[in-house]
């Protein structure tokens, strides 16, 4: 009896871990210093009930995150332009637009401009 507790609770203990990465890797990518954030998605602009402009990135990993157009390149504020972003998440940072988690972006890793060619 004692030999089939062992297994049972080896069993256990490998898909708590399995359990625990997979959980572990479903948020984003930690950035290159301490609290910031490397982001993998796409740029959206978004039009609020006033009429403004606001500019929200999806990451591959499904969170929204409010851009401010003041930080970002003109290249990086596209419809549809796919980048990598490193961003500080901004704690209790006033959202205007309230389309995702507002950031304050730190570098521009990668920017490709929808219908951009090589060319």
């Amino acid at each position: 009896m004692t030999d089939v507790a062992r297994r049972v609770q080896g069993t256990c203990a490998v898909a708590l871990v399995l359990l625990v990465m997979a959980a572990c890797n479903s948020g984003e990518e930690k950035g290159p210093k301490e609290g910031e954030l490397k982001l993998h998605g796409t740029v959206h602009m978004v039009t609020t009930a006033d009429s403004a402009t606001c500019w929200k990135f999806s990451s591959t990993k499904g969170h929204d995150y409010e851009l401010q157009a003041a930080q970002a390149p003109t290249d990086l504020l596209v419809d549809g332009a796919s980048a990598v972003l490193v961003v500080t998440p901004l704690k209790g940072g006033g959202s205007f637009c309230n389309v995702g988690e507002v950031v304050s972006l730190v570098t521009v890793d990668s920017v490709n401009a929808p219908g951009a060619s090589g060319t």
